[in-house]
């Protein structure tokens, strides 16, 4: 639930603003699910990024980050998803602890099944690996060999 700070002092739960107006003085008038109104200059510039619905997420979703070392090997990291962001541009997760990591590879949804951004999906989590790790081993040597061209 994002908080709305304004310049007068004032904090305003966004869940409970129906409707706001941004008047030329630069004050926006809020209108509350309580019934009143509350007019305040917020600090944020663009009040549509804190009503970007939030949607709790079913248990059993998680997010792998995938991670190739300099030795070649992989390391997968599993994150669960608490939330779905629902935004104009698709729906993204919010994972569990902190950090900004928007970067994952692939979720698994909860019966195992594994699907990534661009609409691939693979019925384990293995099988979307063996293929991660095949493309990555051949673009490897393919941009190794584009390096060695380059300095002969």
């Amino acid at each position: 639930m994002p908080m709305i700070a304004t310049k007068e002092g004032i904090t305003i739960n966004s869940e409970h603003v129906v409707q706001y107006t941004q008047l030329r003085s630069g004050q926006t008038k809020f209108l509350l699910s309580t019934g009143g109104e509350q007019s305040a200059e917020p600090y944020s510039e663009d009040l549509s990024e804190l009503f970007i619905p939030v949607i709790p997420a079913n248990p059993g979703f998680i997010a792998v980050f995938a991670e190739r070392w300099e030795d070649g090997s992989f390391q997968y990291k599993l994150r669960s998803v608490v939330a779905w962001r629902r935004c104009p541009s698709g729906i993204y997760p919010l994972f569990q602890g902190y950090g900004n990591d928007d970067d994952y590879a692939v979720i698994m949804d909860p019966v195992g099944g594994t699907y990534d951004s661009d609409g691939n999906v693979y019925a384990t989590l293995e099988d979307w690996q063996k293929e991660y790790e095949a493309e990555a081993n051949e673009q490897a040597p393919a941009s190794n060999g584009a390096s060695t061209a380059k300095a002969a």
